[in-house]
């Protein structure tokens, strides 16, 4: 059976089972990962063998879970400390500092990216909503404009930069190292913010008249008659909390320490190279390793809620089986993305793409790769509303390309963030994104698909633009 014919069925099964059939997307891409492995040829000494086909398939996601295992929980632990011992509340306080009432939609916007690396999309939201409200209240102006600029934010780096699972997912199929991975999403996601928040401010002018349906939302929200703008303001983001806070230092620790000591090693590896390892070239690279450098900032990040909480061994066991429990079922969709990878790749999918994609000079064209990788990972969004399914599958198809900087043109991480910036296309009632702002902001569903929907497909247009750009200026190569 044609290559080509087998990643259409798989994708096709993917796709109907989660949105038709409302499988879990672990179940979905086992299923198809097994459908796949029988249309493939057997391993050699196999054949007739239909055990081994199942086989493999458990051999490639147990070698996928090996991989992701300890950083995916390591990234939960964080995230669920830094929610807990008050750090995520202490950047947002801190960078609303910086900017100011008057910037206050750059506010949401930074926020929403940093908070969004260590902390899942829907808890960033949650967290920041009620500034964004606090602040309407007060103007009765723009809640378009800060509701969209804190999803912008959360959505760039929960598609783009590691250790989040789907950017973290990507570059190990595709065999980026995680430094790498995030200097190239950190450098786009950058470059792509103040366009973003263009286009949260064309939208809130373009809705200006929007009206907020729910009822309960839009009591809450009514001005504050005796209070004035700016006192209001301040007496949201200096009440005194109910819980203490740590200091914005220990707050961000657990941000910057895993990317100063993996910055670090690859820093050192350029100049120095692996040859004739020193002491400390021995510490920085083992520090440096990306599991080691999470399970660093896990224990820093704890250490943090401990200081600052003072919680009883109980209390922390319990805070470390929440956030374990998530990470479990995150594990388990990206094992099985990472088999369904691995047997497309032994059906030789790979090698019928290229065929197809070489151009007359008998090299891929590397922006039209860029393209492609973004257009698949949209698609597939679209059609099943997860971006790190999205992210997972698309990585599986494209892994099999055998891309080098060579053939690019430019480093192949640049096809990595193609897929994340691809990932962010489109979200719609089928994704659970979407459900959260809709809800959660009382928009209602049909005002929701003309700001969040619409303004999330031009995000992921600017950022595609932004990554075939970069990759020209910055090849990396």
């Amino acid at each position: 059976m044609d290559p080509l014919l087998i990643l259409l069925i798989g994708l096709l099964f993917v796709i109907g089972l989660i949105v038709y059939a409302r499988l879990n997307p672990f179940l979905a891409l086992l299923a198809a990962a097994l459908i796949v492995s029988f249309l493939s040829k057997p391993a050699p000494g196999t054949e007739g063998d239909w055990t081994a086909q199942v086989t493999r398939v458990g051999t490639a996601l147990g070698e996928m879970a090996g991989k992701i295992m300890i950083l995916i929980a390591m990234g939960s632990l964080i995230g669920q400390a830094m929610t807990r011992s008050g750090a995520a509340d202490r950047i947002v306080r801190g960078i609303v500092r910086l900017f100011g009432r008057e910037r206050m939609p750059e506010a949401l916007l930074s926020s929403g990216f940093v908070l969004s690396i260590p902390v899942f999309y829907d808890a960033t939201f949650y967290l920041l909503l009620p500034l964004a409200r606090a602040v309407y209240r007060m103007t009765q102006k723009h809640y378009v404009l800060y509701l969209l600029a804190i999803g912008f934010g959360a959505t760039l780096s929960h598609t783009l930069i590691p250790p989040t699972p789907g950017p973290l997912m990507v570059a190990r199929e595709m065999g980026i190292s995680i430094g790498t991975m995030m200097l190239l999403s950190g450098m786009v996601g950058f470059c792509t913010m103040p366009f973003a928040l263009l286009i949260a401010r064309f939208l809130d002018r373009r809705n200006a008249n929007i009206q907020i349906e729910d009822a309960a939302i839009r009591e809450a929200l009514k001005p504050l008659a005796e209070v004035s703008a700016a006192d209001g303001l301040k007496d949201e983001i200096d009440a005194a909390p109910a819980m203490k806070l740590p200091s914005f230092f220990a707050a961000i620790l657990p941000i910057l320490l895993p990317v100063a000591l993996i910055a670090g090693a690859s820093i050192t590896k350029s100049l120095c190279g692996n040859s004739a390892q020193t002491t400390w070239q021995k510490i920085v690279y083992f520090a440096g390793d990306a599991q080691v450098a999470l399970i660093l900032s896990a224990l820093t990040a704890f250490a943090v809620l401990q200081l600052t909480q003072r919680l009883s061994l109980r209390e922390l066991e319990k805070e470390m089986g929440t956030a374990l429990q998530a990470a479990g079922n995150i594990i388990l969709i990206t094992s099985a993305g990472g088999a369904f990878g691995a047997m497309l790749r032994a059906c030789g999918v790979g090698e019928r793409i290229q065929e197809l994609m070489v151009s007359g000079n008998g090299t891929l064209p590397g922006l039209g790769v860029l393209l492609l990788a973004f257009l698949t990972a949209s698609m597939i969004k679209t059609a099943q509303g997860s971006s790190t399914t999205a992210m997972i599958t698309t990585a599986g198809i494209f892994s099999t390309l055998s891309l080098s900087s060579a053939a690019l043109g430019f480093h192949p991480g640049y096809v990595a963030v193609a897929i994340g910036v691809g990932s962010c296309v489109t979200g719609w009632m089928n994704d659970s994104g979407f459900c959260i702002f809709a809800s959660m902001s009382g928009l209602g569903e049909t005002n929701v698909l003309k700001t969040w929907t619409v303004g999330l497909a031009l995000m992921g247009l600017v950022g595609i633009c932004v990554t075939m750009i970069l990759s020209q200026i910055v090849p990396m190569i």
